[in-house]
């Protein structure tokens, strides 16, 4: 039942915001997240409609050069985890 409502509340914070752009399947499978699913989730969901693949992608490898993640991909999680423990 906790997923519904979560799901539901996903629903509710994606109105207004802009489509999801399109990325491959595997670009999901190997999104490296370890917290609860629901903020995976809600992380991806955001990512994808705040970044391009392309954007992602060139992020994650500065990602890997730097140890800097893109404020973008920061962004998307602070809001998940404001909305969970808001």
């Amino acid at each position: 039942m906790r997923f519904f409502a979560f799901a539901g509340l996903m629903l509710l914070a994606a109105c207004g915001a802009p489509a999801p752009n399109p990325y491959p399947e595997a670009a999901r499978a190997d999104f490296p997240c370890t917290a609860d699913a629901e903020l995976c989730a809600c992380t991806w969901d955001k990512i994808i409609r705040a970044m391009t693949n392309e954007e992602y992608q060139a992020a994650v490898s500065r990602f890997r050069e730097t140890g800097r993640m893109d404020p973008r991909v920061t962004r998307a999680r602070t809001q998940c985890l404001d909305m969970r423990d808001g």
